[in-house]
């Protein structure tokens, strides 16, 4: 081969080389971008989820503020009447306000630690073998003073009792945390249905309907998630510090079960408890 030809080919294998060795230059400095730009999107995405935690976490603190400061007053005003007054009828209505203060103060502490409980995988269950049907009639006497301030009545569907194996408390906990939503958020003179379907395979559902304000569709899952509410707490209308459902949806969670919400803003809300086949000790009876 000629010298001419020896370094044409020399020159080409030199640019081909070159070339290829760009190209994977190229190939790794785009992959290194893709790798950058995804990392880049998970650290947004990171931040965006701390940002709401940190804003859901405070507004809950704002909730427990306001909370907290009414029954308070209720209590320290009242005591200070209870002192200072001579007639005893009026202390007897004036004992009254202090324990539903009193009352309503302790249940909010108390949710706030069962949830911490919760949180630090603390809580544990006492199953027992019990009647379906005394769970949710437990569940429901505890509510008829606060339906009927409403004028809010309370129905169950006759569709047969059944055992199951579970912690009647926590469960009488967690259908009291819906059947009071239900109250809470309905109209007056509105309703609430309590009915129970037996699943094909095996599961048992029950169902809380009600004809309140409903739920918007994009908070359908944020108001399962502790220290959020869908009203902002100067303007909603209702009380609470919004850990009613994510406590329901917990202690369903604990049993293995499940908690379904549907809902139409201004027809009502339908929450749908599951509770796992292998929980029920019977057929249906009656």
């Amino acid at each position: 081969m000629r010298r001419s030809e020896h370094s044409l080919l020399d020159d080409y294998c030199s640019q081909l080389g070159s070339l290829l060795d760009r190209r994977h230059t190229e190939r790794a400095l785009h992959g290194a971008r893709q790798r950058a730009e995804a990392a880049t999107r998970l650290a947004e995405g990171a931040l965006q989820q701390a940002q709401a935690a940190e804003r859901a976490k405070t507004n809950f603190l704002a909730n427990v503020t306001h909370e907290l400061r009414t029954p308070l007053n209720a209590i320290i005003g009242f005591s200070e009447i209870i002192e200072n007054a001579a007639a005893a009828a009026e202390n007897a209505s004036y004992g009254k306000y202090i324990h539903e203060a009193g009352t309503r103060l302790l249940g909010i502490v108390n949710n706030v630690l069962t949830l911490a409980r919760i949180e630090a995988d603390k809580l544990e269950l006492d199953e027992q073998i019990v009647s379906l049907d005394e769970v949710l009639n437990s569940s429901v006497k505890g509510l008829l003073t606060e339906a009927a301030a409403k004028s809010v009545t309370i129905s169950q569907g006759d569709s047969g009792d059944h055992l199951v194996d579970l912690d009647p408390t926590k469960m009488k906990q967690a259908f009291g945390h819906l059947l009071s939503n239900a109250i809470k958020f309905n109209t007056d003179g509105g309703s609430v249905r309590i009915s129970t379907q037996l699943l094909p395979q095996g599961d048992l559902v029950v169902s809380i309907r009600d004809t309140g304000c409903g739920i918007p569709a994009e908070d359908l899952d944020r108001v399962l998630e502790p220290f959020n509410q869908v009203e902002d707490h100067l303007t909603r209308e209702s009380e609470g510090v919004g850990l009613g459902l994510p406590l329901a949806h917990a202690m369903i969670r604990l049993h293995g079960g499940h908690l379904t919400l549907t809902s139409e803003v201004g027809v009502g809300t339908l929450a749908d408890v599951k509770i796992p086949a292998q929980r029920l000790r019977d057929t249906p009876a009656g």
